[in-house]
């Protein structure tokens, strides 16, 4: 599916509904008898408006949604991504509470078989009413189906509380590695479309990770292993029984969340438990062959 735009990273910039101002404010509470007492060590995060976004400890200082955004413009810059044509796309709760940037580059591309392209993308997350920590990674987009690619380590993203400081200069680093991890990927994607699969090795794989549970009848959830097996049928019936189809089954799976609550935080869920699954040993066994 080809993306279409004229933007550049120089044309990012905060909508005007996430550029607002949040205050630490005192948290009272109300003692019966005796009237509404100060609650020390404690604070209400609000937005500028007066509403109420989560409570906290004193310590809380929010990385503000304007700093992230410029942190990650510059850091594209650094990287020299500046005037690269990028889809810039936001999510974000009614409130403000959550906010998500998904950049994606559609002129910097790998193949890893011939019709399948897949896009370099930078994803941003951040909140300011503690569902999610910072978080801004450098990762790919299977063009075809618009699947996420969820990488095994962590050496190409930032995951941060928010009473901490971000170097500039690291998230450059890490965003010019993460260009150069995205385009070394190919040949092993390309390798894993050669690397084939049956079906019993790729059922024992998602009742081990993507699927696995403690406790009941089974030792899995039985609903998500069917509707994984049932992608698998058909990923496979048109990619082949490879290792390149049972990756793009989880990818899915992870990317495609269910919509009944903020669609990112249930995204950012199972893209770690995916990530998880690329380092077990039914995996690695996999991609041998």
């Amino acid at each position: 599916m080809p993306l279409d735009n004229n933007t550049t990273v120089a044309d990012i910039e905060l909508p005007a509904y996430l550029n607002f101002d949040v205050i630490n404010a005192p948290k009272y509470i109300l003692h019966q008898g005796n009237g509404i007492r100060y609650r020390e060590n404690a604070t209400e995060v609000i937005d500028q408006w007066g509403g109420w976004l989560q409570d906290a400890t004193t310590t809380y200082k929010p990385v503000m949604y304007a700093d992230q955004v410029a942190l990650v413009k510059e850091s594209l810059i650094i990287a020299g991504l500046e005037y690269e044509p990028c889809e810039i796309k936001w999510n974000y709760t009614a409130n403000g509470g959550q906010m998500s940037l998904h950049l994606t580059f559609p002129q910097m591309l790998i193949t890893p078989q011939v019709g399948d392209a897949v896009a370099f993308r930078v994803t941003v997350y951040n909140s300011y009413d503690s569902s999610a920590v910072l978080q801004q990674i450098a990762e790919a987009l299977r063009l075809a189906c618009l699947n996420g690619m969820v990488r095994g380590d962590s050496a190409y993203s930032t995951k941060r509380k928010h009473t901490t400081n971000i170097d500039l200069n690291k998230e450059a680093t890490k965003m010019q590695l993460g260009v150069e991890a995205f385009y070394d990927s190919e040949s092993q994607y390309q390798k894993w479309t050669q690397t084939p699969l049956l079906t019993s090795q790729v059922e024992r794989l998602f009742k081990a990770t993507l699927t696995k549970k403690k406790g009941g009848k089974f030792p899995y959830t039985v609903k998500t292993f069917d509707e994984l097996m049932l992608d698998w049928r058909r990923t496979s019936s048109t990619m082949g029984r490879n290792v390149w189809s049972a990756y793009n089954v989880a990818t899915a799976w992870a990317t495609h969340a269910p919509t009944e609550s903020f669609i990112e935080a249930k995204r950012r869920e199972r893209s770690t438990e995916v990530s998880r699954m690329l380092n077990h040993d039914l995996w690695k066994e996999m991609e041998e062959g």
